[in-house]
């Protein structure tokens, strides 16, 4: 009985064995290549967003970094605004031709917006890639 217990053990590990080398992939698959990382403008650590009479305005500076969509035609730069509750509450977009290191743009919070006591956010992308998220905590009283 002992004999054939090891037996059955010796087969029953020889067939897991075997079940287990069926089991290894029949080639490695290739890893393919990355794509590139597209260069574009970045903002210039000037860049701020403040609060202008308590209603936020966004300052930004643009410095070049390599081959940039702006060097081949021009790019959309969009800011979207977002409320303390977290929805959008405006956006703008402009056209730019160049990225030159002493170009500054402003972008006010349209004035039809109701600005409400909280954290405003504002978000600056380069042809649809993000390039900076800016915030701002708008007290109850402008003064505080």
């Amino acid at each position: 009985m002992i004999v054939t217990r090891r037996v059955r053990d010796t087969l029953l590990a020889a067939g897991l064995l075997a079940a287990l080398a069926g089991c290894t992939p029949l080639y490695v698959p290739l890893v393919p290549e990355a794509p590139p990382v597209p260069a574009v403008a970045r903002l210039s650590d000037a860049s701020r967003l403040e609060l202008v009479e308590g209603r936020p305005r966004l300052v930004l500076g643009l410095a070049a970094a390599g081959a940039t969509a702006l060097e081949q035609g021009g790019a959309w730069l969009d800011v979207q605004w977002f409320a303390p509750a977290g929805a959008q509450a405006a956006s703008e977009s402009v056209w730019l031709m160049s990225a030159g290191n002493a170009e500054e743009l402003t972008f006010d919070l349209p004035a039809d917006v109701l600005v409400v006591p909280g954290e405003w956010r504002a978000v600056v992308s380069l042809d649809g890639m993000v390039l900076r998220q800016f915030r701002v905590d708008v007290a109850a009283d402008p003064e505080e």
